[in-house]
């Protein structure tokens, strides 16, 4: 299950992302887009984080 929800979570990364890149580069972005761009790069990078740290967890603890 959970690497079900790593996987989630890494594919919506993905997909803002694009989205993200993809309106940087119109010229006509209106005062509202990049501000909604930045709240959802910053709920995709918490969700990562989340991720590399539950790994890192996992890990630690299949080492002891």
């Amino acid at each position: 299950m959970s690497d079900a929800i790593e996987d989630d979570l890494i594919e919506s990364a993905a997909v803002v992302l694009g989205l993200v890149r993809a309106l940087l580069d119109d010229p006509q972005l209106t005062a509202d887009e990049p501000w909604f761009m930045l709240r959802r790069t910053a709920e995709c990078l918490t969700g990562t984080l989340n991720v590399a740290e539950l790994r890192g967890e996992r890990l630690a603890a299949a080492d002891e």
